[in-house]
C-alpha cells in the first residue's frame, strides 16, 4: 500500500465517521476495502492484457478502485471518469485527486447519458434497498431498464440491479464490466431480470461468490460476489466460470458451465463449487401447508406491549393479541399453553386497533393517550404504518400450530431452522413463518398424535436441504421465505396426512 492509498484511506475513514450508520445504510454507502479492490483490478489487468485501458466508475466515493487502477495499469494515459452523487464525498475526493487523470462529476450516474465510451467499468454500486428508492425514481428506472434492455424488472429490486443493467451503454462494444454486489440477486425473485440480462444481453464471463463467513464489509452484513461480463451479445459454447471461496484470482473451488445450462428462473447459488445439486422429485411442503410470514408491525417498540404498559394505558383485551416472543427467547421446540397464553418467561401482546381516532378520543381516552405517544415518536410516518388506515391497526393473523424462525446461522447447524409446536392462541411477528394446513388436511391435523408426527417429520428435514432452498447472507446467516419453504421436499409427510373432503370454514388457510 503506497503513501497515496494510505492518505486516501484516512480520508475515507474520516468521512465515514462523520455520518451515522443509519445515514450510510439508507444511501448504501459502504466503501470497498483496498485489498479487495486491488484483487478485482488484478483480475481485470490479466483479463484485458494491456495498460491503455479507459475506466469509468459509477459510484466512486473517495476513489478506492481508481487507487488500485493506478497501481496495476501503470502506463495508462487514458482519462478516467467517476460519478459521485453525494457532495459530502465528492468535494473531498475531487480535491484529493486533483492533478491526476481522474475526472469526478457530482451527479447521479443513473440519470446521465454517455458523452464517450469506455473499455472497462468497475463498481461497488450503492446497496440501497427498494423501500429507500422514491416511487417516482423507481418508475423512471424501471422504464429505462425496459427501453435499454427489453427487460421488466421487479419493483422490489435494489438500486444495484438498475446500475448493473443500465451501465452497458457507457461501454465500448466488447468492453468489460466488473461488479461487487450482494449475492442475493442469484436467489431472489427480483433478481430474475438481472439473470436474464446476464444470459441474454451481455456475455457473462465469471461470477465469484465469497464464502458465507467471509464478509467483505465490516459495516454491512451482506454476502457478496463479483460479477464480470463483456458488453457483447452472448454466444453458445462460451464457458462461464463459477468460483467459490478465497479470492477471484485464487478461489477454493471453480467450475465451468455453458450458458445453456443456466436459467434465469432457478437459483444460482447451487451452481458453485464441485457439488451438483439435482432436482428433487416427490412431495413438497407446499402440497400440505400454506406458509405465511407473521405480522409486520412497522414498529415493534410501539406495537409489542408488556403487561406494565397495558395496565398504564388501560388497554382493553379486544385491542390485544397474545404474542410469541422472538426466537432467541424460545429455548426448546415446544410452546405450551395456559388459558390460551403461551407459557414463556415474559408475556407479550400485539396492539391492534381499527377504531377511528374520534371514537378512541371519546370512548378510550387512555388508549388515545398511547396513540399520541406513537405520534410523538413519528411511528405513523414509517414505511409500513404510513400505508395503513388507521396506521395503528395491524394485519390479521390466525394462530398456527407449527411455526418456524425464518432465519438462522450455520454455526448452530442442528437448530439453524427449527419447527416449533405452538399449543397456544398466540400469533407471531414476521421473524417467524406460520404453517397453516391446506383445507383437505385440516381435519387430520386436529388429531394431536398426527400433529406430533408431522412436527417431528418436519424437524427431521436435513438442515442442508432447508438452507439450500433458502438464501445465503454474510456471517453464516441464512434465511428462508414462505415460497422457498413451500418448495422444500418433505416426502415423509405424505404417509401421515390423509386428505378429507372440504366442507369446513377454512377460508383463512386459502
Amino acid at each position: 500500500m503506497d503513501e497515496i492509498e494510505i492518505r486516501r484511506k484516512a480520508l475515507q475513514d474520516s468521512l465515514d465517521a462523520g455520518k451515522t450508520q443509519k445515514e450510510r445504510n439508507i444511501l448504501g454507502q459502504f466503501s470497498t476495502p483496498f485489498p479487495l479492490a486491488s484483487d478485482m483490478m488484478l483480475y481485470l489487468r490479466r483479463l484485458m492484457g494491456r495498460d491503455d485501458i479507459s475506466l469509468i466508475e459509477p459510484s466512486i466515493g473517495t476513489g478506492v478502485f481508481y487507487s488500485a487502477y493506478r497501481d496495476l495499469f501503470v502506463d495508462s494515459k487514458e482519462r478516467v471518469l467517476g460519478f459521485e452523487i453525494d457532495p459530502y464525498y465528492f468535494k473531498p475526493a475531487q480535491q484529493f485527486w486533483n492533478g491526476t487523470n481522474l475526472e469526478i462529476r457530482c451527479a447521479d450516474f443513473l440519470s446521465q447519458q454517455p458523452d464517450r465510451k469506455f473499455d472497462m467499468l468497475v463498481a461497488n454500486p450503492p446497496y440501497v434497498r427498494h423501500h429507500h428508492i422514491e416511487s417516482t425514481v423507481k418508475q423512471r428506472l424501471k422504464g429505462e431498464v425496459f427501453r435499454e434492455s427489453g427487460l421488466k424488472i421487479s419493483g422490489l429490486a435494489g438500486l444495484y440491479c438498475y446500475f448493473m443493467i443500465l451501465s452497458s451503454k457507457w461501454l465500448k462494444d466488447g468492453g468489460v464490466s466488473c461488479w461487487l454486489v450482494p449475492s442475493e440477486f442469484m436467489d431472489v425473485n427480483y433478481g430474475v431480470a438481472v439473470k436474464q440480462f446476464l444470459l441474454q444481453n451481455v456475455e457473462l464471463i465469471h461470477i465469484h461468490r465469497f464464502g458465507l463467513n467471509d464478509l467483505q464489509f465490516s459495516d454491512a452484513l451482506v454476502s457478496s460476489c463479483v460479477v464480470v461480463f463483456r458488453n457483447h451479445k452472448p454466444s453458445d459454447g462460451h464457458p462461464i466460470r463459477f468460483s467459490l471461496g478465497g479470492s477471484i484470482n485464487n478461489p477454493e473451488t471453480c467450475k465451468l458451465l455453458d450458458r445453456n445450462q443456466l436459467s434465469s428462473k432457478t437459483k444460482w447459488t447451487s451452481l458453485f463449487g464441485n457439488d451438483v445439486v439435482s432436482d428433487v422429485s416427490g412431495a413438497i411442503l407446499g402440497d400440505f401447508f400454506t406458509v405465511k410470514r407473521g405480522v409486520a408491525t412497522g414498529d415493534n417498540d410501539f406495537f409489542i406491549l408488556d403487561k406494565e404498559t397495558i395496565t398504564k394505558y388501560s388497554i382493553p383485551a379486544k385491542f390485544l393479541r397474545p404474542l410469541i416472543p422472538s426466537p432467541r427467547y424460545i429455548k426448546g421446540n415446544r410452546i405450551d399453553s395456559e388459558n390460551g397464553l403461551p407459557v414463556v418467561d415474559r408475556q407479550l401482546f400485539l396492539f391492534c386497533c381499527s377504531l377511528p381516532e374520534d371514537i378512541l378520543r371519546r370512548e378510550y381516552p387512555k388508549v388515545w393517550e398511547y396513540i399520541c405517544v406513537g405520534y410523538e415518536r413519528g411511528v405513523q410516518s414509517g414505511y409500513i404504518c404510513s400505508r395503513r388506515s388507521p396506521w395503528y391497526s395491524c394485519e390479521e393473523r390466525e394462530p398456527a400450530s407449527i411455526i418456524m424462525p425464518y432465519m438462522g446461522r450455520s454455526e448452530t447447524n442442528n437448530q439453524m431452522f427449527r419447527f416449533i409446536l405452538n399449543s397456544s392462541s398466540a400469533i407471531t411477528t414476521n421473524v417467524y413463518l406460520l404453517l397453516y394446513p391446506k383445507p383437505q388436511y385440516v381435519q387430520c391435523m386436529r388429531d394431536e398424535s398426527v400433529l406430533l408426527d408431522v412436527w417431528r417429520e418436519l424437524n427431521a428435514i436435513p438442515a442442508e436441504t432447508l438452507s439450500r432452498n433458502g438464501r445465503f447472507y454474510g456471517g453464516g446467516l441464512r434465511k428462508i421465505e414462505p415460497k422457498e419453504l413451500m418448495n422444500t421436499p418433505v416426502n415423509g409427510i405424505a404417509s401421515l396426512l390423509i386428505p378429507h373432503a372440504s366442507g369446513y370454514q377454512l377460508s383463512l388457510f386459502d
